[in-house]
C-alpha cells in the first residue's frame, strides 16, 4: 500500500488544486500543504510550483508521479491476483476497438477457456489512461495518442482510417481534398476520442479547423454516427473496421481522397516498468493470437 502522502500527490496531480484535492481526500488544505512539503523534503527536490491559486508538478514531479502510477497499478493488480485462485483480464478498450475488434477475440478466448474471466471497459482514450493511471485497469488497447515515457506498449494492429458518406449523396462520383468537404457537414466523436484526435491532426497540416466545416456535430456513440450518415445528414471520418459491414452492404460508401491516405496504429498499453511486464507480453500474445 502506497504512502498516504503519495496519494495526496497523486490526487494534486488530478485536480492540479489543494482545495479540490482535500476536498476529495477527505482531509484539510494544511494536511496536503504539509504531505506535499514532506515528500519534496523527503525526495529533496520541488514537486509542485504554483500559478496563482493553480498549482502544475515540476519536471521531477511528473517523474515521480510516473513511477507512483506504475507501483499503484502493479498492487491493485497483485490485491487482485492474491484474491482470486483465477484473476479477471481488467482492462480497457477504446470504442472502435471494443465494438468491432475485440468480439471476435474474446470469442476465441472463451471459447478455448470457458472458465476466463473478463472485465473489459470500453470509453475514449482519455478514459482508459486515466483507468490505467488510478489502478482501475491493468492495461489498455487505445487508437490515440498516448505518452510514450509513460507507458510500455507494443502495436496491437494498424488501421486505415477512411472518410464515409451516405451512397444518397453526391460524393461517389470523385475524389476530394479536405477542403472541397468543408461545404458539408462533419460528424465527429467527442473531445478525449482518439479517432477525432487523429483527424484533428490530419485537417491541422491542411491548416483546417474541425469548426471550418459548414456543420460540426458531436456524437459519443459510433452506432448513431453511422446512422446519421446513412441518411445523409452529414459525413464522418472513422476506422475502417467500424464500418466494414455496412461498406460491404452498400449502406456507406468510401470517400475517395486526393489526400494521402490515413493509417493509425491500435495500441496495447500497460504501466512503465511495471513489475508485470511479461504477464501483459503474454496476453497480447494471445490477443494477436490468429489460429
Amino acid at each position: 500500500m502506497l504512502d498516504y502522502r503519495v496519494t495526496t500527490l497523486m490526487k494534486v496531480a488530478e485536480t492540479l488544486n489543494y482545495t479540490k484535492a482535500a476536498k476529495a481526500l477527505h482531509i484539510s488544505q494544511p494536511a496536503v500543504s504539509q504531505h506535499i512539503h514532506y515528500l519534496e523534503e523527503e525526495f529533496g527536490c520541488p514537486l509542485v510550483t504554483f500559478d496563482g491559486k493553480k498549482c502544475h508538478l515540476t519536471v521531477n514531479g511528473h517523474e515521480l508521479l510516473d513511477m507512483l502510477y506504475s507501483m499503484h497499478n502493479d498492487i491493485q493488480h497483485f490485491k487482485l491476483r492474491t484474491a482470486q485462485e483465477t484473476p479477471p483480464l481488467n482492462f480497457g478498450a477504446t470504442l472502435t476497438i471494443g465494438e468491432y475488434v475485440m468480439p471476435h477475440i474474446l470469442t476465441r478466448l472463451l471459447s478455448r477457456n470457458q472458465n476466463l474471466k473478463i472485465n473489459m471497459t470500453v470509453g475514449n482514450t482519455q478514459k482508459i489512461l486515466a483507468g490505467i493511471d488510478k489502478g482501475q485497469l491493468d492495461f489498455g488497447i487505445i487508437e490515440g495518442f498516448f505518452s510514450k515515457e509513460k507507458y510500455d506498449y507494443l502495436t496491437f494492429k494498424k488501421e486505415d482510417f477512411i472518410g464515409i458518406a451516405s451512397p444518397k449523396s453526391t460524393l461517389a462520383y470523385q475524389a476530394y481534398t479536405y477542403e472541397q468537404l468543408l461545404k458539408e457537414t462533419l460528424i465527429v466523436r467527442e473531445k478525449g476520442s482518439g479517432t477525432r484526435e487523429i483527424l484533428d491532426i490530419a485537417l491541422k497540416k491542411k491548416h483546417i479547423n474541425l469548426d471550418d466545416f459548414h456543420q460540426l456535430v458531436e456524437i459519443g456513440n459510433l452506432n448513431t454516427i453511422k446512422q446519421l450518415v446513412k441518411e445523409n445528414l452529414g459525413i464522418s471520418f472513422i476506422y475502417r473496421s467500424a464500418v466494414q459491414k455496412e461498406l460491404f452492404s452498400g449502406e456507406l460508401i468510401k470517400i475517395t481522397m486526393k489526400e494521402e491516405p490515413i493509417s493509425h496504429d491500435f495500441t496495447f498499453i500497460w504501466p512503465k516498468d511495471s513489475h508485470y511486464h511479461d504477464d501483459y507480453k503474454t496476453i497480447f500474445s494471445s490477443f494477436i493470437d490468429k489460429t
